[in-house]
């Protein structure tokens, strides 16, 4: 049927004169010419249209998109809290200069310009300090209530001192501390300097026979002073009460396990001692850091493990106002260093023994009595005799 057709069209194209031939050819070529660059813009805009669609609804959502907080981290690592001297890191999605952030937000509160910390543009980051302005805003929700501690879940918001810009999403929980009254902690501090001063005046350091300085003593007194000092300095500095780390408790418990070590050995040689009456104190280092003899290495090593630890400890209180937490390590290294001075304090000369008991030159080899000095014996007849 196809070819029927195919040459009924030729036929009645010979059928057709030349000049009409030339023109319909010519038509139908310039018909195709124009529906070419038609169709492929058809097919092209359709393609496009699917393809483009979705981007363009995404775009219109990026424009429309507000400000928003990411994430909040406490660089401390406590997870979903903050506490005071505290440091958090708010990440946030936005457009502007990062120092459009630099107010903090309390639930809806503006705390105020000191608690901003620092800033990354790059990242998107702004760092705020649970500083003493938001301890204070933080005890004003819970004004009515007379606490120790208590935690409070708040929402953290960022912006500008004319309001928040973008607003938290993000409960985190703040630990509120009790207030103090900083006269009081300067009350305390002149209570505890008399103390201390009354202690050292009737030789709290030395031992039981007033003699010698005691290093078991000056040890545990030396980590009290520094841990009721670092106390009481941020009490003034914040106006409230820190917490007390257990490694504090625990460097106290070595302290005083080392003075009962040394005490224990003391009373077990106060039998067999006798107090020289020419011994003295040949001053505070050279008593602790020495027996009878010599300076010894485990003294020496206690002493310089404590003054060490206890300047770090100085030092990281007073750069975070918090009382600095010591690892386990640190803990164990300390443990290690009293132990062996308790353990081998049982072994050194004591220091208030006579000397004559500790020469090995002559303990047993001193010359028989002469007769002279031997003491008389009574006769019974009124007279005496020597013994034989």
């Amino acid at each position: 049927m196809a070819l029927l057709l195919v040459f009924a069209l030729m036929a009645s194209l010979s059928l057709i004169p030349l000049s009409l031939k030339k023109r319909l050819i010519k038509l139908s070529a310039s018909a195709l010419i124009l529906m070419i660059p038609i169709c492929a813009a058809a097919q092209t805009g359709a393609g496009d249209s699917t393809k483009t669609a979705p981007i363009k609804a995404d775009s219109v959502k990026t424009a429309t998109l507000p400000d928003s907080i990411l994430s909040i981290t406490n660089l401390s690592g406590r997870k979903d809290s903050a506490r005071l001297n505290e440091i958090i890191a708010i990440r946030i999605k936005t457009k502007l200069p990062i120092d459009s952030f630099k107010t903090l937000y309390v639930d809806d509160i503006k705390v105020g310009e000191t608690a901003f910390w620092s800033s990354n543009d790059y990242e998107k980051i702004i760092y705020f300090k649970i500083d003493e302005s938001v301890q204070n805003l933080a005890v004003q929700f819970l004004a009515s209530k007379s606490i120790d501690k208590a935690r409070i879940p708040v929402y953290f918001s960022v912006g500008d001192s004319h309001g928040y810009i973008t607003k938290g999403l993000i409960k985190t929980q703040l630990e509120v501390k009790q207030k103090i009254n900083r006269v009081w902690v300067w009350i305390m501090a002149v209570v505890m300097a008399g103390f201390l001063a009354m202690g050292l005046k009737n030789n709290i350091l030395k031992d039981d026979a007033n003699i010698y300085y005691s290093l078991s003593r000056t040890q545990l007194l030396y980590w009290t002073v520094i841990f009721s000092g670092a106390y009481l300095y941020i009490c003034n500095e914040t106006g409230a009460l820190p917490d007390i780390p257990g490694s504090l408790l625990a460097i106290l418990g070595i302290s005083a396990a080392t003075m009962a070590a040394g005490k224990v050995i003391e009373n077990d040689q106060k039998p067999k001692t006798d107090i020289d009456p020419k011994a003295h104190s040949e001053g505070f280092f050279h008593d602790i850091l020495s027996d009878r003899s010599s300076i010894n290495i485990q003294r020496l090593q206690n002493v310089m493990f404590n003054v060490l630890f206890g300047l770090i400890f100085i030092q990281r209180t007073i750069s975070s106002n918090l009382l600095a937490d010591f690892d386990n390590n640190i803990l164990l290294m300390m443990g290690i260093s009293a132990g062996t001075y308790a353990g081998l304090k049982a072994t050194e000369p004591t220091k208030d023994q006579p000397t004559e008991q500790h020469d090995s030159t002559t303990v047993g080899n001193e010359p028989p009595p002469s007769p002279a000095d031997k003491p008389a014996v009574d006769t019974g007849n009124g007279g005496t005799a020597q013994p034989g």
